[in-house]
């Protein structure tokens, strides 16, 4: 989006759980705002607050500096920057919150004065809320949220970033080096770049490939890179690897359920998908590229098989893994698993069951 088009719209949000993305767009929109204006005209009000006392007050605030004309002559923006008290928290639940932003929300639909547009930037951002279900009316919104690591395809959306960023060091990834870095990094953006400058450190300047050795050494576990070890320990039927990472996670609060739908559920049916197919059409997993390009020419009943990435193309790295380890399963044992793990999955949502005990005993079953 151009400057120009960008200076007619008066309100502009940006919000979602990728805190660093969000910032990162916010502040370009403000750069481009701004651009060629007075920087003294401008007001930018930090909207992490700690209460309804603290949030009503900045939100105050922010219609103060909406309603006072610019110091300078051209155009004002507002930034309320780092809001936390958008979504569904008690401070956002708050009724003095809600007064305050019922207040802005009327400011607003008033009309802005000449030249004078405001930005807001919002980690947290529950749709349901009036006040939000306006500025969606009503502003120029985006949204930029970390990938569901739940779904299938997940790894494709941090692809284009991390390319990116490497490329912007000069650098780049072997592709087993890449699939490697995204299952070790959090979603974050921020921590992603945070990882990418730790190697560009590492690597010097000779040296700007990037190598799965290199990720190994250099980019610790994260939440993420624990459920891609959770899937690799399932594969090579190490169940003892896969309940010490299970106990890491949950020990570190991450939900069962989590851990069901993004390890064992997608393994178990990749393993089987790739049991099948193997057998099928004799693929052979020795080489990436090479595999890629058999299981594209399958007929359509197998490639129904293939997991699907987020623009509904074929997600060939995990079935490849999964390929590597399927022999090591009889077919009918792994649909029986993945029975069991589906029962499981109901268990951890409908009863009372220990979750620990849950995953453990399939862990358990998955080896056997």
């Amino acid at each position: 989006m151009g400057t120009s088009t960008l200076q007619q719209q008066a309100i502009h949000l940006v919000f979602g759980t990728d805190e660093g993305m969000v910032r990162e767009k916010a502040s370009g929109i403000f750069a481009a705002l701004t651009e060629g204006t007075n920087e003294f005209s401008h007001e930018i009000l930090e909207a992490a607050c700690g209460d309804s006392d603290e949030a009503d007050q900045v939100t105050r605030q922010v219609m103060e500096a909406l309603r006072t004309l610019p110091f300078f002559p051209g155009r004002k923006v507002v930034w309320m920057k780092n809001c936390n008290f958008l979504g569904d928290s008690v401070t956002g639940r708050s009724s003095t919150t809600e007064a305050a932003l019922d207040s802005l929300r009327h400011l607003l639909e008033g009309g802005l004065g000449p030249d004078v547009l405001l930005l807001i930037s919002a980690s947290e951002f529950d749709k349901r809320r009036s006040f939000n279900k306006f500025l969606l009316q009503s502003a120029a919104a985006e949204e930029l949220n970390k990938p569901d690591i739940t779904k299938a395809g997940w790894e494709g959306s941090l692809m284009p970033l991390i390319n990116k960023e490497a490329g912007a060091r000069g650098m780049n990834f072997d592709s087993a080096a890449l699939e490697l870095f995204i299952h070790r990094v959090s979603e974050s953006s921020r921590q992603i770049i945070s990882e990418i400058e730790k190697l560009d450190l590492y690597l010097g300047a000779d040296r700007r490939t990037v190598m799965p050795e290199d990720v190994e050494r250099m980019v610790p576990l994260t939440r993420t890179g624990v459920i891609f070890e959770i899937s690799r320990a399932l594969e090579n039927k190490k169940s003892d690897a896969a309940i010490s990472l299970i106990d890491f996670q949950l020990e570190r609060g991450e939900n069962a359920v989590t851990i069901m739908r993004a390890a064992f559920i997608p393994t178990l049916r990749n393993l089987l998908a790739a049991r099948l197919l193997c057998d099928a059409f004799n693929l052979k997993p020795t080489n990436f590229k090479e595999f890629t390009a058999r299981i594209s020419s399958l007929p359509s009943y197998a490639a129904a098989l293939i997991p699907l990435k987020k623009d509904g193309t074929p997600n060939a790295y995990p079935l490849f893994l999964a390929a590597q380890n399927a022999s090591k399963f009889k077919t009918e044992r792994l649909k029986q698993t993945l029975k069991e793990c589906m029962k499981a999955d109901k268990a951890l949502v409908s009863s009372s069951l220990d979750p620990r005990l849950i995953l453990h005993r399939l862990a358990i079953c998955s080896a056997s």
